[in-house]
């Protein structure tokens, strides 16, 4: 593919995406896309089957993303159990907020009928492997709790991040304000910590 095309090509996604994340799939046309990202509908479906494919090429392309700057956080990390939830929840606490496009497309995708997580498969199983080694080191250290999975205990992190940040506007009103500050994202942090190791056990 020419430099041109390639060019083109990576503007229809970056529109796709900001238009997908805003409006949803059901509520963004290709017609849009076209306008958004100043090329015609011609030149979109020669590089994309369909809308689908176009909205499942902006959902893959945001988890891999994702999974580039999960090496930062395994980085980080390292081998360091006794930190290993502070780190991840603070990393995918800045994550969202620096990809906010990224989170409201991860709403949409779960709210259409059609099965788009299908795509998804496998995208950060490498790191994955990588963070249950180091919980299950942390398990065999005492660290944490044996009676919690390394899945629910990922799926746990990644509900209070995206929940955090996907309902910041309504908690602020319902629940308390102050959750939002640093201080009280700080408070979070260490509860959840607390929570999910062994100190957290009655």
């Amino acid at each position: 593919m020419q430099e041109r095309a390639v060019k083109t090509k990576e503007r229809i996604l970056k529109s796709s995406l900001h238009l997908f994340a805003r409006y949803g799939y059901h509520g963004t046309s290709v017609d849009r896309i076209a306008k958004e990202s100043n090329a015609n509908k011609q030149r979109i479906y020669q590089y994309f089957k369909n809308k689908k494919s176009l909205f499942e090429t902006c959902l893959v392309k945001s988890f891999e993303n994702i999974a580039i700057e999960e090496l930062d956080l395994i980085n980080e990390l390292g081998c360091d159990c006794a930190n290993m939830t502070e780190v991840i929840l603070r990393h995918y606490m800045k994550l969202h907020e620096k990809h906010p496009d990224f989170w409201k497309l991860i709403s949409w995708a779960n709210l259409e009928s059609e099965p788009f997580y299908k795509c998804l498969k496998n995208i950060k199983a490498e790191n994955y492997t990588k963070l249950n080694a180091v919980y299950e080191k942390g398990q065999e250290e005492g660290i944490f709790r044996k009676d919690i999975s390394f899945e629910v205990y990922m799926f746990i992190l990644f509900a209070v991040t995206y929940f955090y940040r996907s309902n910041q506007k309504t908690l602020s009103s319902t629940l308390n304000s102050g959750l939002f500050t640093h201080e009280g994202a700080d408070k979070i942090v260490s509860s959840c910590a607390m929570l999910l190791s062994t100190k957290g056990v009655a």
